[in-house]
């Protein structure tokens, strides 16, 4: 029965994210966990945890076997054994969390509840989304994107809207178990901080700066079949320039990743022509390489066109989908599967904005957007945010959604508008409080045209990254500690007493 109860914890802990929306779902899902941890050994809070992550990992990114198998060409068989091995990777992280606070279970239940369990929650998060190249995918502040705990995304980003979602589930089984007047108490603080989130929603750490620009997106929903089919190549940059050619009231024209499937410096005089000569800048993903020394490298980029070329080459790529980490292990593996698998070089970790219409976007390429620290660099420097994206990869499935929440959320925390171009759908113009003003439908071919405003200053998150949040969690961990030590001591001088 109680494993039963893990599995629909975590199975409905999704439901909480895009497309669904069911933010609720995520509160009740993490408090039946810390309702079954509170009195569970560690080995079988260790259980129920890894369990709850099958579960909800389960679901959740069940999009990567449409990855490795349909568009990545991998046997049914291997694509399967892949997905099962980073699914039960992943779910290391909540199993782990069930053993570390299974260690504490003679102390305090509600200090258990309502601050043990979330700050250790909340702090494997963090690890997981850099740890072993990071795997940031359904992070519990995520389902709070549309409620008033996402106005504490520019103090202290998504992990902090996961710390306070967190300490409500541990709130809601401490009253449901516990009723004490201590779990009253608790309720009533985590009120005040959802009441503060709404509060915060009349606070801009930042200011519009200069003029709108006027964008247009290009989304064309070409096949994968067709982009790396060499023979396609040109029709498909005249498909690209045919949809531009009619937007002469745009400043900037942004076209997908890896929207022209050619080096660009292979690019012929038509192309240059047609770009030189329109009215507004162009912003496209294209491969880019070079030689340094006797290697060829080979770069995943944007470039902008301006009176000049500017570039971006993206930096954190897909293990395994855009180069091979321990490719002495993994490449015999590769080789006999005969995957057609891209060795891309990564750019430096932090490269400037581009420039484009006259303004500085901080850029990043399809799911760089899912790593919140990833482009602070560039947002201290920018007015505005670029997306570009090949969500062809993820069919119709839940990624889509998914990815496009945690650009939301992006947006959200630095307080800046994100133009976000994706091959096959979801193209979007996001505004600086991470709602959608325009987005364009999946698996059409579609002109989104949209004004963006730039702004200046930055947010606290933007400022410090996950420091706040690190600090809480730590002073939370290091108080309780701190306190148990002083009761055993307690103890053991009574103790020393009596006998």
């Amino acid at each position: 029965m109680r494993t039963a109860l893990a599995v629909l914890a975590g199975g409905i802990h999704v439901l909480a994210f895009a497309p669904f929306y069911w933010w609720p779902l995520s509160i009740v899902s993490l408090s039946l966990l810390f309702y079954l941890w509170l009195d569970a050994s560690p080995r079988g809070a260790l259980f129920y945890g890894y369990v709850y992550g099958l579960a909800m990992f389960g679901f959740g990114v069940s999009w990567m076997y449409i990855s490795l198998h349909t568009y990545g060409n991998m046997p049914a068989w291997a694509a399967v054994l892949s997905v099962g091995l980073g699914i039960a990777y992943i779910s290391i992280f909540p199993a782990l969390c069930g053993l570390l606070q299974g260690l504490l279970k003679g102390s305090d239940p509600w200090l258990r509840l309502c601050l043990v369990m979330p700050s250790i929650w909340i702090f494997l998060e963090w690890i997981r989304g850099w740890f072993l190249t990071g795997f940031p995918w359904l992070s519990m502040g995520y389902a709070y994107l549309e409620t008033p705990l996402s106005n504490l995304a520019p103090l202290g980003g998504v992990y902090l809207v996961g710390l306070v979602s967190a300490m409500s589930a541990g709130v809601l089984a401490a009253l449901v178990r516990l009723r004490s007047i201590n779990s009253v108490f608790s309720a009533i603080g985590i009120a005040v901080l959802w009441g503060a989130g709404w509060v915060l929603n009349t606070t801009a750490w930042t200011l519009q700066e200069g003029d709108p620009i006027q964008v247009g997106i290009v989304q064309n929903n070409v096949s994968i079949q067709s982009k790396w089919d060499e023979a396609e190549s040109q029709r498909i940059i005249e498909d690209y320039i045919n949809a531009s050619a009619d937007l002469l009231e745009q400043d900037l024209i942004v076209w997908p990743e890896a929207a022209i499937p050619d080096y660009l410096d292979n690019l012929n005089a038509n192309f240059w022509r047609f770009v030189e000569h329109h009215p507004a800048d162009f912003v496209f993903g294209v491969l880019f390489r070079e030689q340094s020394g006797d290697a060829n490298l080979y770069y995943n980029s944007v470039a902008s066109v301006t009176d000049r070329i500017h570039l971006y080459h993206k930096h954190h790529l897909v293990p395994f989908g855009e180069y091979f980490p321990a490719q002495w292990l993994f490449g015999p593996l590769l080789n006999m599967l005969d995957m057609p698998m891209a060795s891309f070089t990564a750019g430096r970790a932090n490269q400037y904005p581009l420039i484009a219409a006259g303004n500085s976007f901080a850029v990043s390429i399809c799911y760089e957007d899912a790593f919140p620290n990833d482009g602070r660099f560039q947002i201290k420097r920018s007015g505005l945010m670029l997306n570009v994206s090949e969500d062809i990869w993820f069919g119709n499935s839940l990624a889509p959604h998914q990815r496009l929440q945690m650009a939301r959320f992006r947006a959200r925390e630095s307080e800046r508008v994100m133009i976000r171009a994706s091959n096959t759908g979801l193209s979007s113009i996001i505004n600086w409080k991470g709602g959608v003003d325009s987005h364009a439908p999946q698996f059409e071919r579609a002109v989104l045209k949209g004004e963006v405003q730039p702004r200046s200053g930055i947010t606290p998150y933007v400022a410090y990254g996950d420091v706040s949040v690190l600090v809480l969690v730590g002073t939370m961990l290091v108080i309780f500690i701190l306190r148990e030590f002083v009761i055993l001591k307690q103890k053991l001088r009574q103790k020393e007493r009596d006998a």
